[in-house]
């Protein structure tokens, strides 16, 4: 599966077949009284069929905007001002509300970053999975809540908590909740927006483990957002960096951490520490995130990029590139490579 920069002409079209998911040219802004704040500019991917793609970057760069866009849930003063989102050979953005609230859990469904905050406190577990369940499936009552105890199950929740609230449960176990509820309708896609962001490294790791497990045994797509490189390298298939609204590098997941293109994901990846190996000093990416009312011109990660072009990255903005076969990277350091090899 290929990444699609922004002049297309430059990489190829996905060689696998029609994918699930197809963005394309993607642009959201903020309209703030500071003036419109492009927080997704540009940006194109596809996800095939049973694939996980991840989008990591620093908070602010874009990754939730996406997520919310591709859903359709983006509320004012955010707005989709441009681009393409397909899911197979359906345009998502040109759905109407009742469309969007067929297609939504059904086809695609989304797990939202605070659990806490994405559960009803008044109504248990089990009815919100029966509410879910019953908007869009003619079922009894009797019969959703079957279900419900069915998903409990699965996500490793225990049916006797199905009447239990949501301040009843570990952070843990609201994020099964959760993942349940996305799982009712068996949909063909899941984004995941830092679904574990909020838990211990323990529990992360278990939760890890069960999306993994479930994503085998039933099929579907992932696209997992987090903040964590380290995490997406071993959960992931491919990897897409983002930064300043903008993708810097998009790839298969091992060689993005075995031989990353972008100075920006290099410094990325050095601000985790290994679990195993030898111990090396982390270095932190200098400097703060461009403000997007004023981005930097050229490149915008140059003001803080310590092997930057003088002149070229200040004036010239890079567009992604083809550094391997499913590969690309945005940055004017590959032209140099090319020239001196």
């Amino acid at each position: 599966m290929s990444a699609i920069s922004p002049s297309a002409a430059k990489t190829p079209e996905s060689t696998s077949g029609q994918p699930l998911l197809s963005v394309r040219n993607l642009e959201v802004e903020y309209r703030t009284k500071r003036g419109r704040v492009k927080a997704v500019d540009h940006v194109s991917f596809d996800i095939s069929t049973n694939e996980v793609l991840g989008l990591a970057g620093e908070s602010g760069c874009g990754k939730s905007t996406i997520a919310h866009a591709v859903t359709r849930i983006l509320k004012p003063p955010a707005y989709i001002t441009g681009g393409q989102i397909m899911f197979k050979s359906t345009d998502i953005l040109g759905m109407s509300d009742d469309e969007l609230r067929a297609f939504r859990w059904e086809h695609l469904s989304i797990v939202f970053q605070s659990a806490m905050n994405a559960l009803n406190p008044v109504l248990s577990v089990g009815a919100q999975i029966i509410d879910a369940i019953q908007a869009h499936m003619p079922v009894s009552k009797d019969e959703a809540r079957a279900r419900a105890l069915e998903l409990l199950d699965v996500v490793g929740i225990h049916s006797n908590r199905v009447d239990s609230y949501p301040h009843q449960l570990s952070g843990g176990m609201r994020q099964r909740a959760v993942i349940a509820i996305a799982l009712a309708l068996n949909p063909e896609m899941i984004i995941m927006d830092e679904p574990t962001t909020a838990l211990d490294v323990v529990v992360q790791k278990q939760i890890i483990q069960e999306i993994r497990q479930l994503k085998d045994k039933f099929g579907f797509s992932i696209l997992f957002i987090t903040h964590d490189l380290s995490l997406l390298v071993e959960f992931s298939d491919r990897i897409g960096i983002m930064y300043a609204g903008e993708l810097a590098e998009i790839g298969p997941s091992r060689e993005i951490f075995d031989n990353p293109q972008h100075p920006y994901t290099v410094r990325l990846m050095n601000s985790f520490p290994t679990i195993s190996g030898p111990r090396i000093e982390l270095k932190g990416i200098p400097g703060s995130p461009p403000d997007l009312v004023t981005p930097p011109s050229g490149c915008r990660f140059h003001p803080r990029c310590d092997v930057a072009i003088a002149g070229r990255c200040q004036e010239e903005h890079p567009e992604l590139q083809q550094t391997s076969p499913r590969h690309f990277a945005a940055c004017h350091l590959i032209d140099e490579r090319k020239g001196n090899s």
